[in-house]
């Protein structure tokens, strides 16, 4: 069983997260009322099949699978080190097929926010060639009339550890 490490708090790299479920919130109806158990552990069950199949599509380089999790929308969020980008279509159409030659992804959680609603996350280790990265990948997924989709995602790398110098 992998160790889990610490993940160091950055508020600057949280701020952002929050800000965003804020304008998801502002997108949704005035008044959201507050999922039921039930109805909370089916939303969970839901979000973390379409998280799984995310991640799945990634490793098959399933370029239409993966894109098909995403929320199709000028409001779909991804977020990162150099701040937030909005909209589907500009990103889909970017969308190559540069695809990571390794992705373990670890400790996937989620959490239900409201009916409807569910928040997500997970560790990444990934590869691209010789260049390798860890850190935290978060999602925000919503319930639409087409099924479950990524509304917000995001992925920060872990930052480097403080290590002391010889005195």
């Amino acid at each position: 069983m992998a160790q889990r490490q610490p993940l160091l708090y950055n508020p600057s790299v949280r701020l952002p997260l929050s800000l965003i479920l804020l304008l998801c919130t502002a997108c949704a109806p005035a008044v959201v009322p507050p999922a039921s158990a039930p109805d909370a552990a089916a939303d969970s069950i839901a979000a973390l099949a379409l998280f799984r199949d995310n991640i799945d599509a990634i490793h098959k380089r399933d370029s239409q699978r993966y894109l098909a999790t995403y929320l199709q929308s000028p409001r779909l969020v991804r977020n990162g080190p150099q701040g937030p980008d909005f909209g589907y279509d500009d990103w889909a159409a970017r969308r190559d097929s540069t695809w990571p030659d390794t992705l373990i992804a670890t400790d996937l959680t989620v959490v239900p926010i409201a009916s409807g609603v569910v928040y997500g996350t997970y560790r990444y280790d990934v590869r691209y060639g010789d260049s390798t990265s860890t850190g935290i990948s978060e999602r925000v997924f919503v319930r639409t009339p087409a099924g479950w989709r990524i509304a917000v995602t995001t992925a920060f790398g872990s930052p480097l550890r403080f290590v002391p110098r010889n005195p």
